[in-house]
């Protein structure tokens, strides 16, 4: 099901789109709410591949290998981080250090890591910006059905 949402701004190639968050939307709080916004909007920057202006309603989609990667950039990586970092104390930490307690050593050793390749991710945003993450207005709609 695509999303819908209207344009509030149009540059070159993109347009801005305010649009009302989704039940699953809604309880991830990863966007800052803020500037006018109410907690149930949310701005969203899209490629403008149906030509359309400010006031129109729009249907957005994402491309299907878009959101297969950046799910795995948000979820996967911090993940393998977190499970290299438990591993990785789990099996040296009794080597290097026999009085202390492996499990818990482990386990800070893993949100370290996990830590450090959430940096690594937020230090990169700049590279994964690009055309292939961001949804794209793919169709001007009358059919506004909830927004109202």
């Amino acid at each position: 099901m695509a999303e819908k949402g209207q344009v509030i701004e149009r540059k070159e190639n993109l347009v801005v789109i305010k649009m009302t968050r989704t039940e699953a939307c809604a309880k991830c709080r990863a966007c800052f709410v803020g500037a006018g916004m109410s907690s149930k909007d949310i701005i969203v920057e899209a490629d403008n591949e149906c030509d359309a202006n400010i006031g129109d309603w729009v249907e957005m989609e994402l491309r299907e290998n878009g959101f297969f990667m950046a799910t795995l950039i948000m979820y996967g990586l911090p993940f393998l981080g977190l499970m290299a970092g438990i591993i990785l104390g789990y099996f040296t930490v009794p080597i290097l250090m026999p009085q202390v307690n492996q499990e818990v050593v482990s386990f800070v050793l893993g949100l370290i890591f996990m830590t450090g390749v959430l940096f690594w991710i937020r230090s990169q945003e700049s590279r994964w910006e690009g055309k292939k993450y961001r949804p794209v207005a793919a169709r001007i709609t009358t059919d506004l059905g909830d927004e109202l």
